[in-house]
């Protein structure tokens, strides 16, 4: 019988427990789709185990066919730096097995993106007016931060089609523990004439840098402030589909 491919997720980790709990029910969610298939967490810090470890158990148990797929939404350092050098260390010791490393979450992926934001966005909304664009006159898109241009610019390119998506205009603000990004985006929006901004979370799981973005989103006069996507059907159809879409050998 050919081998299963074995998938490890790598979580950011965070202090909080939201990400670890994430991070199980996402892997619980796979194992339930197919109970033959191995399905491992890790975390590039904060958490154990790390890549390297997972990585390490999942070789002694046999697994040489393995789906990398990282939870980050773009290719900044942690995707291209951190993630490989988790790898390399295993091949040095393990030079056959093969690893496949799959997409960060923000490539090709902006129709299910935008339906998880617009459904975690509809949960702030009255059960009368339960589309999210129906109230607002101006999106913020609040993300985290990152030193690489392009992976801003990726999430900025999100939220210019998140808004489009909507007819409405969209700013992206990345957050910090002070929120004077978030205060910015929505003072341009407000500056524009909009006056019932509404705010949605790039995040998988709720943690220091999302709550102080959602609290300066609130101060700065937001109408509404979505939570993290967590598990919501679009974002978990696109984990499904980075687990077993064709990717290239690493």
């Amino acid at each position: 019988m050919a081998e299963h491919t074995a998938v490890l997720l790598i979580n950011h980790g965070s202090r909080q427990p939201h990400a670890a709990v994430f991070a199980e029910e996402l892997a619980g969610m796979l194992r339930r789709d197919e109970p033959a298939r191995t399905v491992a967490i890790s975390f590039l810090e904060l958490n154990e185990p790390t890549p390297g470890q997972a990585l390490r158990q999942l070789v002694r148990g046999g697994r040489t066919n393995l789906r990398v797929v990282p939870l980050l939404f773009s290719a900044g350092y942690h995707y291209r730096i951190d993630v490989p050098a988790a790898l390399d260390a295993v091949w040095e010791s393990h030079p056959r097995i093969q690893v496949r490393i799959a997409a960060p979450l923000l490539v090709d992926s902006d129709e299910e993106l935008i339906d998880a934001l617009d459904a975690r966005l509809s949960e702030t909304t009255s059960v009368a007016t339960p589309q999210p664009a129906a109230n607002a006159d101006g999106l913020v898109l609040l993300a985290a931060g990152s030193s690489d241009h392009r992976a801003r610019a990726g999430v900025a390119a999100l939220a210019y089609n998140w808004g489009l998506s909507h007819g409405l205009p969209a700013e992206v603000a990345f957050c910090d523990l002070r929120g004077d990004e978030v205060r910015t985006a929505i003072a341009l929006l407000h500056a524009r004439g909009a006056r019932r901004v509404a705010c949605g979370s790039l995040f998988l799981a709720t943690g220091r840098l999302l709550e102080a973005g959602r609290r300066a989103a609130f101060e700065a006069g937001a109408k509404a402030v979505a939570g993290p996507m967590g598990m919501t059907p679009a974002l978990v159809a696109l984990i499904r589909r980075r687990c077993y879409e064709p990717v290239a050998a690493g």
